[in-house]
C-alpha cells in the first residue's frame, strides 16, 4: 500500500511538471565567463625564441554584444605574473601583481595589470611599485597614470606617471618628487645573480 501511494505521489508530480511552463531567465554573458581556466600558463615565441611567460591562478573569458558592438575580455586572478626574456634567452623583466585584464574591443586591444603591481628589471637591478600599469604591445611600451615609487642602485625616483619600454628600461617619471640618489665609487658593479649560472669550466 505505502509503495501504491509513493508511485502515485511521483506520477502526480511528473504530470505536474510536464504540464507547468518554466521560466528561465537568459543568461547575462556580461558577468558569465564564456571559458574559465584554472592555473593557466602560456608562453609566447617569436622566430623560434621564448619571449614571455604568463602565469595566473584563475583565467575566465567573457563574450558579449552590445549596441551592435562586440566586446571581448579576458579576467586574471588569484595572482598574475609575466615573465620576459631577451634574445640570448636571458630572464630580464618580471610583472607580478594581483589580477590582469585584456581587453579587445572593435579590433583595439589593451592589457594593464592592476593591485599591488610590481615590476622588475632583473639584469639591472631595478624595480618599481605601483597600482596599476598598461601594456601597449603594439608600441612595445608600459606605463601609467598612478603614483608609482621607482628603485634602482642609484637611489630611488618617485612621483605620478610613468612611461617605458616594454621590458621597464629606460623609465621616465612624468611628475617627479622628493626622489634620492646615492653616491657609489666607481667601482661599484651590480651582479645579477638569476642569470648567472656561474664561471666557464675547462675541459
Amino acid at each position: 500500500m505505502k509503495r501504491f501511494i509513493l508511485i502515485t505521489i511521483v506520477i502526480g508530480a511528473l504530470v505536474s511538471c510536464k504540464g507547468a511552463d518554466v521560466d528561465i531567465p537568459p543568461i547575462d554573458f556580461t558577468v558569465t565567463p564564456v571559458q574559465s581556466v584554472e592555473g593557466m600558463v602560456a608562453r609566447r615565441f617569436q622566430w623560434g625564441d621564448l619571449t614571455y611567460d604568463m602565469r595566473a591562478g584563475l583565467m575566465e573569458r567573457f563574450e558579449y554584444s552590445r549596441n551592435d558592438t562586440l566586446y571581448s575580455y579576458e579576467l586574471y586572478s588569484n595572482g598574475f605574473e609575466v615573465l620576459g626574456y631577451t634574445v640570448d634567452g636571458l630572464l630580464e623583466t618580471q610583472i607580478n601583481a594581483d589580477g590582469a585584464r585584456h581587453n579587445t574591443v572593435a579590433g583595439q586591444e589593451q592589457w594593464l595589470a592592476f593591485g599591488n603591481v610590481h615590476i622588475q628589471n632583473l639584469m639591472k637591478g631595478e624595480h618599481s611599485l605601483t597600482d596599476t600599469i598598461y601594456w601597449d604591445r603594439d608600441h612595445k611600451r608600459i606605463y601609467t597614470d598612478c603614483f608609482i615609487q621607482m628603485y634602482s642602485p642609484q637611489g630611488l625616483m618617485q612621483g605620478y606617471g610613468m612611461e617605458s619600454d616594454e621590458k621597464a628600461d629606460n623609465a621616465v617619471i612624468r611628475h617627479p618628487f622628493d626622489s634620492y640618489g646615492i653616491d657609489r665609487d666607481s667601482t661599484y658593479f651590480y651582479f645579477d645573480s638569476v642569470n648567472f649560472v656561474g664561471p666557464l669550466q675547462r675541459f
